[in-house]
């Protein structure tokens, strides 16, 4: 009886994770299908060509592949242009460091700070990380090359493979991406049904079952603002009339607000009945429907058929489906203040970046991991290993929770994809008569990654990890790979990585993750005492959206505290409070719109009273840690 107790914490996490990674949300395997055609097109080509840096082709195209075309083409530009600075920077620093190790670490270690504040300071984020993958991977290759026109030639053909990359980003995505305005319709689609399917399973008396309501929890968490970005990317995008787009802005918020009390029905004893949640299941679909053929729900009128107060809201936002929402009707009454400060348009620079410290201390940790990394890969003269220098840019990151919980995706991705490609290399490979079949074979296991990386951001860096493994096993040489060293390397070269930015980022400035989940429930704090009692009904949601998010956000941040060091971490009861704090804000938040929250009264719910047990008690006596 002891041994259940013990495993059961550890399996209800696992199938936790198991839900996340199966969840088959609308537009998720068209999107994994298109990274796995775009990929092996890609390493085709490199194939054909035989360009350098073959095995960081997928890893590139992969972790920047986004799942519109707005983005895409944003991504593309940013990335050519980026790169082609990091070529002439690499021409430059291996024609003056040549034959001269000390000299190249130098200029290596140099760069790779620079990569790593760029990447939390600016808006290249990810870019960034992978062009300091990229040029201290080709440095350390490099090295090795005695003749300086062999150097040159290298380096024109990695600007190529930057400019096919960026060209594949560009032009395939234009081609073959959707729009902002699929998907976000996609987002209103699922929305519906998920909702359509709960109160449908409720309506029928049976149980709701439990991947279906941590994807309504899960998707209530995530809010508006994705839905309202799809939206202005779709405006920039100049195809869309306005008069369609405020639609889509209606549909994204009732969409919401309609979640939210579905959340509340997935409690036995909610109080709604079977009739209503039988009527409002069938009234989804219908909708769902009319957006899936591309028009938008025709006017209902108001009349009422439900009879319970949460069934009756629901229905009230299925008649005002109809009704278009400008973006100055939902705009919120605290920015449009004359005391409030307009915001400044972020440029190139994120706010903070040369005032917080803490960057310059990220780029630091991670430019001393990365000098560990090619101190131990030349003193093992062991090449396979190589990886090590790639585990310290993909897994650095600001915080200890953070940096522990990409470890644990990246080892359990890694052995994932290396047990695949010890697979493919012992029982597909020698069956295998030309390069079709083992495209095939590539294409399977990258749609593999591409689904799961396409799911949850708590699970999608797993997926990208599978990826990387596996091609990094499998595409070694211009040729197919026999030896099962090759992916044997791969792995102990990414858990020397790991090692080396655990023992880094523990020893030098341990950052915490409560500092940033004290910032949120600080935030969370300030949405919840304001006073909302002249906002329309619009703007009431909108709110109720924003505290979602932030509860969201500050939930993430103590999942990652928990599984930093004890020292670092709040005690067990501060904990505790923390987290009674956030559901109480979260089942506020659904209070916040319709007459439901008109007839109650109105309680402010402050987080340094839970804190303190006392009704004066402020946050900041509550939160220092």
């Amino acid at each position: 009886m002891v041994l259940p107790v013990m495993v059961k914490p550890y399996l209800d996490a696992f199938m936790r994770l198991w839900r996340l990674a199966v969840r088959p949300t609308r537009g998720r395997t068209a999107l994994a299908l298109r990274t796995a055609i775009v990929c092996m097109a890609l390493v085709l080509i490199g194939e054909i060509w035989q360009l350098p840096m073959l095995t960081l082709l997928t890893l590139t195209l992969g972790a920047l592949w986004q799942g519109n075309r707005v983005a895409n083409m944003k991504i593309s530009v940013m990335y050519i242009i980026f790169f082609s600075g990091v070529t002439g920077a690499l021409y430059v620093g291996v024609a003056t460091t040549i034959n001269n190790f000390l000299a190249t670490l130098i200029f290596n270690l140099v760069l790779s700070f620079v990569f790593f504040f760029l990447s939390t300071t600016t808006i290249l984020g990810m870019i960034s990380v992978i062009g300091g993958l990229i040029l201290s991977y080709m440095l350390v290759a490099l090295d090795n090359v005695q003749s300086g026109d062999s150097i040159a030639r290298l380096v024109l053909s990695a600007w190529r493979v930057f400019l096919i990359i960026a060209g594949m980003m560009a032009f395939v995505g234009s081609c073959f991406s959707p729009s902002p305005e699929h998907v976000l319709t996609d987002q209103i689609i699922e929305r519906l049904r998920l909702s359509a399917k709960c109160l449908g399973r409720r309506g029928e008396g049976r149980n709701i079952p439990q991947a279906w309501q941590d994807a309504v929890m899960d998707t209530v968490g995530e809010g508006v603002s994705g839905m309202f970005g799809m939206l202005g990317a779709a405006t920039a995008e100049q195809r869309w009339s306005p008069e369609d787009l405020s639609y889509l802005r209606r549909a994204a918020l009732n969409s919401f607000g309609i979640l939210q009390f579905v959340e509340r029905c997935l409690k036995p004893n909610a109080p709604i009945s079977m009739e209503d949640c039988a009527y409002l299941a069938k009234r989804l679909e219908e909708a769902a429907e009319c957006f899936e053929t591309g028009g938008r729900p025709a006017e209902t009128g108001t009349d009422q058929v439900c009879s319970g107060d949460i069934a009756q809201e629901m229905e009230r936002l299925l008649n005002s489906l109809d009704q278009p929402l400008t973006a100055e009707d939902v705009q919120l009454p605290s920015s449009q203040s004359g005391n409030a400060a307009p915001k400044k348009k972020s440029g190139f620079f994120l706010p903070g970046a040369f005032t917080d410290p803490e960057h310059v201390r990220f780029a630091v940790k991670g430019t001393v991991s990365v000098c560990l990394s090619i101190i131990t890969y030349k003193m093992l003269n062991w090449p396979g290993v190589h990886t090590c220098i790639i585990t310290c840019f993909i897994v650095s990151l600001p915080t200890m929770g953070a940096v522990l919980d990409k470890q644990r995706l990246r080892i359990v991705g890694a052995l994932i994809g290396c047990f695949m490609a010890m697979g493919t290399i012992v029982w597909l490979m020698p069956h295998m008569t030309d390069i079709a079949e083992i495209m095939l074979v590539m294409g399977v296991v990258i749609f593999i990654g591409a689904w799961v990386k396409a799911g949850d951001q708590r699970i999608s860096y797993l997926g990208l990890q599978i990826i990387v493994t596996f091609t990094l096993a499998d595409l070694a040489k211009y040729a197919p790979t026999t030896d099962l060293t090759v992916p044997r390397d791969r792995i102990i070269g990414i858990l020397i990585g790991l090692a080396i930015t655990y023992v880094v980022h523990t020893m030098f400035w341990p950052h915490s993750a409560m500092g940033g989940a004290l910032q949120k429930l600080k935030a969370l704090d300030g949405l919840l005492a304001q006073d909302i009692t002249d906002w329309n009904h619009d703007q009431r949601m909108l709110q109720a959206a924003r505290i979602q998010e932030t509860a969201s956000g500050a939930m993430s941040q103590l999942r990652q505290v928990m599984i930093e060091p004890a020292a670092m971490r709040p005690t067990k009861h501060r904990m505790r409070q923390y987290m009674l704090f956030l559901r109480r804000a979260a089942m506020s938040a659904g209070c916040l719109f319709g007459d439901i929250a008109a007839s109650q009264q109105k309680q402010s719910l402050r987080l340094g009273q839970i804190l303190k047990g006392g009704e004066t008690a402020s946050l900041k006596e509550g939160g220092g840690l």
